[in-house]
Parts: C-alpha cells; sequence; structure tokens
C-alpha cells in the first residue's frame, strides 16, 4: 500500500496576506542550492497545495519561514514522503545514548537542528490540515520526551566515565538508573503547545541510583537536573530545545531541583494542596527510568483520587474555580488583547472545568481519571455528569483556542496566549488563522469563549464566588495569573507579584498554623476579605508583611481562621492595625497572645494605677535574674502599650485617659527597674549609707501626657546632706560618681535593646547645664542651680516636673527646691521678652507652614505651652495652686484663678484636646512626617471617627481652627515674636 506524501495531504493554508513578503521567500528559496519546482507555478500538481501553504506560511510567520530557508532539504522531502515517516526520522536524531566512539560529545548541536526540523514538520502538518490537533500536541510531547532522554542519558553517561555512577546498559543508560522525569502539565497529557515550556518533576529512589561520588546523592541529581536544563534550554547559534519549568515540584521554594521519592511521598501525603492533585491528574513517567516513575505515580493514585472526599476538600477544590471572577450571560469578550489561555472564556476555564469535576468524582469512578482535556470531557458525558451539548461546545472551543494558540507562537516562535492590540497585528493573525477579516475572526472566537464562559460560570453555580467584583484572585499554579495580578494592583498593592508568592506560600503550609488541610481551606475562604482588609490600610504592602509576620507566630490556624470567619469587624481591626497603626502591628507579630486583647475590643483597657502595677510585678515574678527582669519589665510595656493603643483606635479611651495611660506605664517601669539596678550596683560597689536618688520626669512623663513613641524626659537628683563620702561596698565609689554610675546603669536598663525590645529613650537634656552636666546631679547644687542660674526656659520647663521615684524624704526636699524655683517673683515684662525671644528661636529653627506638624506650627502645641508657662511663671508666687504641668488642667487652674477669662480658657481647652488628639493619632499611625496627600482612605476615617468629626475634611478644618485660636491667645496674652533678647 503506497503511503501518500505530505504534499498529497495539504488540505487547507493561511491566507495568502502578503505579497511582498511571498514574493522575498520564493526569491530566497530559488537562491538556494538544488532549489526544485516547488516555487513555480508550471510544477506538479502535487506541488500546488503544498506551494499554497508555502505562500501562507510566507505571509504569516516570519519564524516558519526562516526555519524553511534552514531546513529547505525536509520541505523538498515533503512531496515524496509522509508526516509519520519524517517524525520518525527526526526522533532518530535524538539517540538515547551517546557514541561509544565519543562519549563526552555534547547533544546540544543534534538537539537543536532536530527541534528545528519537528517545529518546521509539525507546524506545516498544523497550518496544513495534515494532522489533527490530537497528532500534533502528541507529536511535540513524545519529541520533548526524546529530547529529554537524550539530554539525562548523556549526563548519566558522563557521570558514569567520571566514575561517580555506573551504567548497566550503555545504550540505554537511563534504564534503572533510578531517575525518573515526570512530565507535568500539557506534556504530561500530550498536550504540549507549539513554543510551550515543559513542566517536569525530577524524582530519584535513594536505594537505587547507582552512585558512588563524594557528594551526597540528592546534590549530584540535582546537579544533574540543572545540567539537564541548560542543555535544554540555554539559547545558542543553533537555537534551544525546550524551556523547562519545575516549579511543580513538592514545594519548589525550598526543594531541590530533584526530590527523593521518600521526601515526595512525604510531601503529598502531608502538604500538598488540591491544586496540586489537580496537576498530578495529568501527570507520567516521560523519561528516564520510565519504571521508577510508573511505580511512584501508582503510589501517590490514592493523594490524587480519593474515594471520599470530606465537605472540607470538597470546597477547597471548588474554590480553584471560586476563585476566578466568573459571570453569567453573554457579554461581550474583548478580542484585541485578550488572553486566550487565561482570560474569560479561555483554555483555563475549559481544563478547570474539567479538572475540577474530575478530582471531585474521580476517586469512586475510574472512567473519569483521564489526563487530556478532550478525553477527560467525553468521559463526564458518558458519566451523565454533563450534558452532551455542553460537552461537544467545550471539545469544540478547546480544539479552536489551541489551534490560535498555536498560531499565536508559530509567527515568531514567542510564549505568548495574549492576541495582539494592534489592529494591523491582530488582521495578520486573523489571515494567519484562515478568516478573510478581523471581524470573522472575532465572531468566531467570540462564540465558543462565550460558550466556554457560560459553561463555566454555571459550574458550581450555587456556591458564593470567592473572587473580588473588581476581577480574580487566583493563587495555584506556578505562574502568577495576570486577573489576579490586574485585581491586586486596583486594590493598591504596589507588589502584586509579592502578594501572590505571599498568599501561595500560605497555602503551601510554610507556616506552622497553616499546616492542617482544614486550615488552608478556612483560609482559602479568607483571602479575598483579607487581601480586601489590608488594601483599605494606609500601606498594603507592608500591611501584608506585618500580617504575614503575625501568621508565622501563631501556634495553631484552625481556630484564629474561624474566629476571622464568624468576626469580620475582628478582622477589620486586625486589618487596621497591620497597616496602618505599624507599632501595634510589630507589637503584635512579636506577641500573638495579645490577640487576646481584640477579642473584647469594646472592653475598656485597664488604666488603674494599681490594677497596672500588679500587672507587672506578676511579669517580674515569672522571671529570676537582672536580665529576665530587664525583658520582663519591657514585655509589661509593651503589652500596656499595645492594649493602650487598641483602645484609642476602637474609641474605648479617650485622648487625656490615652496619655495618662501610658505615663502610669511608664512610671511603673521606671519603679520597678530602679531597685533592681541599685542592687545590682551594690553587689559590686555596696551603697551610700542614708542617701539615695531621686527621679525627676520632665516634659509629657513629668505632666502625664505622653503619647505613642515619646521619649523620657528625666532628671537624677541625689541626697549629698549625708556623712558618708563613698559607697560601703567591695569596690566602693565616691559619692558623685557612684551615682553617676547608678544613673548610667538605670539609663541602659531603660534604652538596651534586648529580644523584649527596646523600653524607652531617654533624653537628658533638661538636667542642669543640659548634656554638659553631671548625669546625676548633687540636691544642694540642684537647689542652688534652679535659685540661681537656670534659664528661663529651664524654669517653664520646671513647671512641668513630677518627682516619680526615690526615698520619700529625699523626694519632698526635690520637689520643694522645684516649687522654690518655679514660685519666685518674677518681672513679668522680662519674662515676656525671654518667652518670645525663646519662640523666635525655635520658630527660626522649625519654621514650618505644614498644619500637621502640630508641635511647632505656629498655633500649635509649643505656643499653648508657653502661653501657660508664661502666665504660670508670672503668677505662681502668689497663686502656687496653679502650678499644673498638664495642659487641660492648668487652663482650668488659670481660669478658676481669674488669670484666663473662662471665653478663652473654653477657646484653649478645645483646641489644645483637638492638637493633641491629633497628635496621638498621628504618633500612633505615622511614625515619621505625615504626608496628607498619602493618607489612606482607612487613616482618613480613623481620623474622623476617633476625633468625632463626620470627614477627614473637619478634621483638617479643626485643625487649621484650633491652631489659629492658640496662636491669637498667644499674640493677645504673651505678644508677638520678634527680634527681643532674652535670657535668665
Amino acid at each position: 500500500m503506497t503511503v501518500p506524501s505530505f504534499a498529497e495531504l495539504v488540505r487547507t493554508a493561511p491566507l495568502h496576506a502578503d505579497p511582498a513578503a511571498i514574493e522575498r521567500a520564493w526569491e530566497k528559496w530559488r537562491s538556494l542550492p538544488s532549489a526544485d519546482g516547488i516555487a513555480d507555478a508550471d510544477s506538479p500538481d502535487g506541488h500546488a497545495f503544498l506551494r499554497s501553504l508555502l505562500e501562507g506560511v510566507f505571509s504569516g510567520s516570519p519564524y516558519l519561514t526562516n526555519l524553511v530557508m534552514r531546513e529547505h532539504d525536509l520541505v523538498r522531502a515533503l512531496t515524496v514522503r509522509g508526516p509519520d515517516e519524517l517524525l520518525a526520522e527526526i526522533m532518530e536524531m535524538c539517540p538515547k545514548a551517546p557514541p561509544p566512539d565519543a562519549p563526552g560529545r555534547s547533544p546540544a548541536a543534534d538537539l537543536r537542528r532536530a527541534k528545528r526540523r519537528a517545529a518546521l514538520l509539525i507546524g506545516l502538518a498544523d497550518l496544513g490540515g495534515v494532522c489533527d490537533l490530537d497528532w500534533v500536541t502528541r507529536s511535540l510531547s513524545d519529541f520533548a520526551a526524546r529530547c529529554l532522554d537524550t539530554a539525562f542519558g548523556h549526563l548519566v553517561a558522563q557521570s558514569a566515565a567520571k566514575g561517580e555512577m555506573t551504567v548497566a546498559d550503555p545504550e540505554a543508560p537511563m534504564a534503572g538508573s533510578g531517575i525518573a522525569v515526570l512530565a507535568m502539565g500539557k506534556m504530561g497529557a500530550f498536550e504540549v503547545n507549539y513554543s510551550s515550556d515543559i513542566d517536569l518533576i525530577v524524582i530519584y529512589d535513594a536505594d537505587k541510583v547507582p552512585y558512588e561520588g563524594r557528594r551526597s546523592l540528592g546534590d549530584h541529581v540535582s546537579r544533574l537536573t540543572r545540567a539537564m536544563m541548560q542543555l535544554m534550554q540555554e539559547r545558542t547559534g543553533d537555537g534551544y530545545v525546550f524551556r523547562t519549568d519545575l516549579r511543580l515540584r513538592p514545594d519548589p521554594s525550598v526543594s531541590p531541583l530533584a526530590v527523593s521519592t521518600e521526601g515526595a511521598f512525604t510531601y503529598y501525603e502531608t502538604l500538598a494542596q488540591n491544586w496540586e492533585r489537580a496537576a498530578m491528574i495529568k501527570a507520567r513517567a516521560a523519561a528516564g527510568d520510565i519504571a521508577l516513575g510508573e511505580a511512584f505515580l501508582d503510589e501517590i493514585q490514592p493523594f490524587i483520587w480519593r474515594r471520599s472526599l470530606d465537605f472540607a476538600a470538597i470546597a477547597d477544590i471548588q474554590s480553584i474555580k471560586r476563585q476566578i471572577h466568573a459571570s453569567k450571560g453573554h457579554g461581550r469578550i474583548a478580542v484585541a488583547g485578550h488572553d486566550i489561555k487565561v482570560g474569560r472564556g479561555g483554555i483555563r476555564e475549559i481544563e478547570f472545568f474539567a479538572q475540577t469535576q474530575q478530582l471531585i468524582a474521580g476517586g469512586r469512578d475510574p472512567r473519569l481519571r483521564e489526563p487530556r482535556t478532550l478525553d477527560a470531557i467525553d468521559a463526564l458525558v458518558e458519566t451523565e455528569r454533563v450534558e452532551p451539548e455542553t460537552g461537544e461546545e467545550l471539545k469544540t472551543a478547546y480544539v479552536f483556542l489551541r489551534q490560535i494558540e498555536h498560531r499565536l507562537q508559530m509567527t515568531d516562535d514567542v510564549q505568548t496566549q495574549k492576541l495582539p492590540t494592534d489592529g494591523a497585528a491582530l488582521e495578520r493573525l486573523a489571515h494567519f488563522s484562515g478568516f478573510e477579516t478581523t471581524d470573522a475572526f472575532a465572531e468566531a472566537l467570540t462564540g465558543h469563549m462565550q460558550k466556554v464562559a457560560a459553561h463555566y460560570a454555571d459550574l458550581f453555580s450555587e456556591e458564593p464566588s470567592l473572587a473580588l467584583d473588581q476581577g480574580n484572585l487566583v493563587f495555584t499554579g506556578t505562574d502568577d495569573d495576570p486577573g489576579t495580578v490586574e485585581t491586586l494592583a486596583g486594590l493598591g498593592f504596589e507588589s502584586p507579584s509579592s502578594v501572590i508568592s505571599t498568599v501561595k506560600s500560605w497555602h503551601s503550609g510554610r507556616h506552622r498554623a497553616l499546616r492542617t488541610t482544614r486550615a488552608r481551606q478556612l483560609l482559602t475562604d479568607l483571602v479575598p476579605a483579607i487581601l480586601t482588609a489590608l488594601s483599605e490600610t494606609g500601606n498594603p504592602n507592608a500591611a501584608l508583611i506585618n500580617f504575614d509576620r503575625f501568621l508565622g507566630r501563631l501556634p495553631s490556624g484552625i481556630q484564629f481562621m474561624s474566629l476571622l470567619n464568624a468576626n469580620q469587624e475582628l478582622l477589620k481591626l486586625l486589618a487596621r492595625i497591620m497597616g496602618t497603626a505599624p507599632a501595634l502591628a510589630d507589637a503584635l507579630s512579636r506577641n500573638v497572645s495579645l490577640l487576646d486583647t481584640l477579642l473584647e475590643p469594646g472592653e475598656t483597657p485597664a488604666d488603674d494605677p494599681d490594677d497596672i502595677r500588679e500587672q507587672c510585678e506578676r511579669e517580674l515574678s515569672k522571671e529570676e535574674d537582672y536580665e529576665g527582669y530587664l525583658d520582663a519589665v519591657r514585655r509589661f510595656a509593651n503589652d500596656r502599650r499595645f492594649d493602650v493603643g487598641i483602645g484609642l483606635l476602637t474609641r474605648a479611651l479617650d485622648f487625656d485617659r490615652v496619655g495618662a495611660a501610658l505615663t502610669t506605664t511608664a512610671e511603673t517601669s521606671i519603679r520597678a527597674l530602679l531597685p533592681l539596678v541599685q542592687n545590682e550596683v551594690a553587689r559590686r560597689h555596696g551603697i551610700v549609707p542614708e542617701s539615695g536618688m531621686a527621679v525627676i520626669a520632665m516634659g509629657k512623663l513629668g505632666a502625664r501626657e505622653l503619647t505613642f513613641g515619646s521619649d523620657l524626659d528625666l532628671i537624677f537628683v541625689y541626697d549629698d546632706a549625708v556623712e558618708a563620702k563613698s559607697s560601703d561596698g567591695p569596690s566602693p565609689l565616691q559619692t558623685g560618681p557612684y551615682f553617676t554610675r547608678l544613673s548610667q546603669r538605670f539609663i541602659s536598663a531603660l534604652t538596651s535593646l534586648t529580644a523584649e525590645g527596646q523600653l524607652y529613650e531617654v533624653d537628658m537634656r533638661l538636667r542642669p547645664s543640659g548634656n554638659k552636666g553631671a548625669v546625676a546631679v548633687p540636691l544642694s547644687a540642684y537647689a542652688n542651680y534652679m535659685q540661681k542660674d537656670a534659664w528661663t526656659w529651664e524654669i517653664m520647663a520646671a513647671t512641668r516636673a513630677r518627682v516619680i521615684a526615690g526615698p520619700e524624704g529625699l523626694c519632698r526636699r526635690v520637689e520643694a527646691a522645684i516649687a522654690d524655683a518655679v514660685c519666685m517673683n518674677r518681672d513679668e515684662e522680662e519674662l515676656r521678652k525671654a518667652v518670645l525671644d525663646m519662640r523666635a528661636r525655635i520658630d527660626q529653627q522649625h519654621r514650618t507652614g505644614d498644619i500637621w506638624k502640630l508641635k511647632h506650627v505656629r498655633g500649635g502645641l509649643v505656643d499653648i505651652e508657653f502661653l501657660i508657662q508664661f502666665l504660670i511663671l508670672c503668677n505662681a508666687c502668689h497663686q502656687p495652686e496653679i502650678v499644673m504641668g498638664h495642659v487641660s488642667r492648668a487652663l482650668e487652674a488659670l481660669k478658676e484663678a481669674s488669670i484666663l477669662d473662662e471665653a478663652d480658657a473654653t477657646r484653649l481647652t478645645d483646641a489644645y484636646r483637638h492638637l493633641k488628639g491629633a497628635q496621638s493619632l498621628l504618633r500612633l499611625c505615622h511614625s515619621h512626617r505625615f504626608d496628607e496627600e498619602a493618607a489612606s482612605a482607612d487613616f482618613r476615617r480613623l481620623a474622623a471617627e476617633t476625633l468625632n468629626h463626620d470627614s477627614f475634611e473637619d478634621v483638617r478644618q479643626a485643625v487649621i481652627d484650633a491652631e489659629a485660636d492658640v496662636l491669637g491667645c498667644f499674640e493677645q496674652l504673651v505678644g508677638r515674636t520678634g527680634d527681643a533678647d532674652g535670657g535668665k
């Protein structure tokens, strides 16, 4: 029986849409050696169809045109030989073993030439209608497998030549090698497309690999795998063979390139996801030790095909589809720029349509275990799970879309499934696909895709979608889903790929809390809500990083995920913390037990001093040594600050109570640490008999108005009215150096970084003589300095001073020294000049028009504090009861003393509450400079809610009005800043 030649089988051809390109190609053809008459119109009739096919190629595919010229002998052979014979000859160009006379010669050039010839033959067979889609994709898949065998066989033979391995059969070095190459995806199902990557998993059996080298076996097989990838995909002057992708192997982010069978079994039994089950439907042993590969796949059949599925597993399988934004109906599907693989109505929807149903029912019905998509659809129809009409429409669409995919890739040998956006390029594709016009092409394409989209949207239609209205949220597979990238970008994430990578790591069980199937299934349902909530915060990417860090610290995930699923308000609060309050996010990430604070956000955080002291004592009781005590105090303070921050975010605490609670926390920490430090110093240096040291709180701490991130302004004063001149320990110190050492150790205890973080920053610049003065000051020198040598600004600062720790008698004497300094009789005009001069100096250094620089802007917190301190120092000598550090209380005292009229006192009190409230919120949520234009919608909402306004614009206006009121009162009661000299 005579087998017809390829030329005799040609039935169709792309349209001849570019006569100039056709003429150029024939001219080049005629210049080739041994040019025959294919190009001539009067050539034999059997050549006419082949000539028409070639002209369609010349018109539409620069890549194939180049191959025609480069492999012209193959083209001439088409006139006398059939496609199967020619393909078999090409396969023989890829030997399974290197030649005995040259075992070290690389097969790279042979493989690349074989690839060129295979691509040309298969491409022409596809375009000419010589062979159907099944022959085309199966031929590409078989050729890829043969290339893998050649590449790996060459490498194993090389390894054997070096004495690293033994080979039982030199003519088939991979047989019995203990190394198998599993083909996944399209290659596994014999569905490789024209410019496809080939998805592989390389496995090895440690008991079967005949390895005798020095490295570990795993390292050796991984090195062979890496060399195989390079041999296959490195581009040379001869081209490349196939791009290889190993990301479908178990846990690819951490696993080596080659995975032991034992490690793979463990992974698939414990951590593998349902989308990996879907991928395994198409897996087959394609190269290497085929027997090993087939045995491995047989072993993991229970993982792929489960006879019974629990509801969680079914929901997770369904979520593979539900994460994709699919809507019913026949709305228009765009053509230009559409992705025919992952876009709506595309190839992936047909594949998922089959695979999700296969996973659910294939465990009980072996008839559904078909790797090829078309066969799987037939099986679904035969088992009455899909209507015959639906099956036919999906199959017809699949064949059409795969053919268009091939034509897209044939054009320039580019791996793409996106249709051109340029009109001219789209028209060329239409002609290359056999359509007279772009409109005809678009009509056929959209007709198929609309049917696919409709059938796909009907699948699991009773299930709620896990996608967002904006689009897809797909986190399965190895490549980033384009729709998901677009969705995440629309949500405001700056790096969608990093978001996808993070979420994929959750699904892979990277965190301990997510290593159970149930936890991951709950997470799947929550991901859209989590990402939406995080996207509404000030910094979505940072919020995701913080949330990921928090998940990494959770001991268990099921309870937490269930909690979030049942409590959307908790999720919103958690997201707000992660993205809008970085200090709280850091605290929660370091101590997940703080989550308990979020479970009852309406409960007011404890701010009673006795309760707070008991909390600190409980933490200290858990430790036994000095380092442990430092950590305990940090845990206590960090937890307290977190509680207070949550109280502010949930409006359980107003701003006055926030300041008081933060202040009490700091004072409790100081009072807990001071005796511990004293004991440490006493171990070596003893004590100074009958003496002691007092701690003076200045600034916000002294005024009981600490904010988030405030440092502590402290002064240390020791009692020098004692007979002892030195300490009494093993290494005695003079009194001055002793208390200097004690002060330094105490500062270190407050500021040093331990495993629990830092406690506070300390600022000592308010001590006598500032940074030039002694760290610890004797009481007699302190009292004398404050009476005679202190600058006006130091006396002003002293209006906020409080003694918060130390021996009781010493504390009373220090308080008296402060009161004596503050209540001295002063010349009001001299004081006014000094205050205005200081304000002018500050303005020169920190001048700003930014209303959100609430401390230094004119009318800001410095102005209101200076105003109050000026009025106190003018009148304290006659009315000492007005000396108050807390601004609101000082304003009330000044009003009661008739120093401020009621209107000014009310105006200043309201203004201060606005400014202080705004400052507290900014310190909590924006540790650095606040940029109003960059402020997120969530922060704007938070500001409006917390500061009791209807909108952020109202907040802004309230700040402007408050600063105007403060500046007006300041200029009325103190004066305008000018060039007046100030001083003591």
